[in-house]
């Protein structure tokens, strides 16, 4: 007689589904692969350094540890070492972990600035005290460098400037840069950044930390490691912030080194943080954050705490916001799709991995406000998801989850007739399915048995001989 098993494999394009008390399993969705660039980057951060910086000195990054800060108009009056044209300050309160946060984002960084400046950074912090400013940098004429600050590696004794990676985007890694919609249907040359922190554990009386860059090469359609350390404290609180607690405040900012003369628009889009395991992103809000902005700094866009571009110029010039919003639509699987009624926006061009869980996410950009209705995709396997209706408000992001239900073909009858085994099955109808079997579970080969099935108004029916194996583990297999 043939025994029922459980068990789950994952294969792409296939999902294997086991029989285990007369239900089945799917496989889990397979996660993008991250290539380790951190070699070559650091070669050639070495060459970068040597050639622009020979006497050993790098632009000055503000050390605002020793400084005093006031929610929300501390900002020093000097802007001597590093000042604030406009971003988000995290509230002291709002955005606290326990062992990860990601921040997520894509900097607006054009291919000249338009005008002289002696330094700028496009930069922020995930909310560690000891994470990275993975960050776009701007010198005097130059195009835009992609640079890290480690804050970890920081010593105001030792190693006052811990700058850990420096290259040239256009010329040097192109692949980091693309050219897309922002949330206003504005196409804007963007990097898309993932700087993260975690906690890896406590031993010996340390807890140890990983600070971590991730850059998508466009190019690839995928993430690259650019950068990774590891380092340990010995208090929880020197990394994880609290209330009032000032170190890592600062969420995406153009922070700003005077003199310079006009600054063309730059900015981030997509603002958003992973938190302690949690797959859906945290927006940053008005009640998690707050804005900063100094003189002749002028706001172009904004979706509130999401988004936003801004210019500089000596002159106040003519911006404003834009009466339209933004759809940021996540699924338990990558091969997930869905249409808007009525149709409108822009689609961004890739479906990205979010960190913490199976999911994907997708933006629509350029949605005029009102009221809209989505439709999920079927998808082989699944059972797809009820239409949703949902309102996109002005200058806001909406969210909405697509959530997949894998489809576990259910064993409705087994029937043995001498030597003759036939099972039937209630499945996804128009998908086909591979009976299997093995005699030895130790073995990783599963022998087809019989030709692949299709499923018909939902049933899938099996008939086999079992002469020459009396005694066997069975599964479905479900063809994609």
């Amino acid at each position: 007689m043939f025994a029922l098993l459980g068990h789950i494999k994952n294969q792409r394009l296939v999902n294997y589904l086991v029989v285990a008390s007369y239900w089945l399993f799917l496989a889990p969705c397979l996660t993008a692969a991250i290539e380790d660039r951190r070699d070559a980057i650091a070669q050639e951060t070495q060459r970068y350094l040597a050639e622009h910086f020979a006497n050993g000195q790098m632009p000055p990054k503000h050390d605002w540890r020793q400084k005093s800060w006031t929610h929300p108009t501390g900002v020093e009056s000097t802007n001597t070492p590093g000042g604030v044209g406009y971003g988000y300050f995290y509230d002291s309160s709002a955005l606290l972990w326990t062992n990860a946060s990601i921040a997520d984002y894509y900097i607006i960084a054009p291919s000249s600035l338009g005008g002289y400046v002696s330094d700028l950074y496009l930069t922020s912090t995930c909310r560690a005290q000891l994470g990275t400013e993975s960050l776009v940098a701007y010198e005097s004429s130059s195009g835009p460098e992609f640079w890290i600050f480690d804050w970890s590696q920081y010593s105001a004794a030792t190693n006052p400037l811990p700058w850990e990676v420096a290259f040239d985007l256009p010329s040097s890694r192109p692949q980091y840069l693309t050219t897309k919609p922002d949330e206003f249907d504005i196409k804007r040359q963007m990097v898309h950044v993932r700087n993260g922190t975690y906690c890896l554990g406590f031993s010996n009386g340390l807890y140890t930390w990983q600070n971590q860059t991730l850059l998508f090469d466009f190019v690839r359609g995928d993430w690259d490691l650019i950068y990774s350390t590891n380092y340990a404290t010995t208090n929880l609180t020197n990394n994880i912030p609290g209330a009032d607690e000032f170190y890592g405040s600062w969420g995406p900012i153009v922070e700003t080194f005077p003199p310079y003369t006009n600054v063309n628009p730059v900015g981030f889009d997509l603002i958003r943080l992973f938190q302690d395991g949690n797959a859906a992103p945290f927006w940053l809000t008005p009640v998690t954050s707050y804005i900063y902005s100094s003189a002749n700094w002028n706001l172009l866009t904004q979706a509130t705490n999401t988004s936003f571009t801004v210019s500089y110029s000596s002159n106040s010039v003519t911006g404003g916001l834009y009466n339209l919003g933004s759809l940021c639509v996540t699924a338990t699987t990558r091969a997930a799709s869905f249409s808007l009624s009525p149709p409108g926006g822009s689609n961004s061009l890739y479906w990205i991995v979010t960190p913490n869980g199976n999911l994907w996410d997708k933006t629509i950009t350029g949605l005029s406000p009102g009221a809209y209705t989505i439709t999920f995709s079927n998808v082989t396997g699944f059972t797809a998801p009820a239409p949703q209706a949902f309102t996109i408000a002005d200058n806001t992001i909406t969210t909405v989850q697509a959530n997949y239900i894998g489809i576990r073909p259910v064993l409705q009858s087994m029937t043995l007739i001498g030597k003759t085994l036939t099972c039937v099955w209630s499945a996804q109808s128009n998908s086909s399915y591979q009976f299997q079997y093995t005699t030895n579970l130790a073995q990783t080969n599963w022998i087809n048995l019989g030709s692949p099935v299709p499923a018909t108004n939902g049933i899938v029916t099996t008939t086999n001989s079992i002469i020459a194996n009396p005694r066997a583990f069975c599964r479905l297999m479900l063809m994609q």
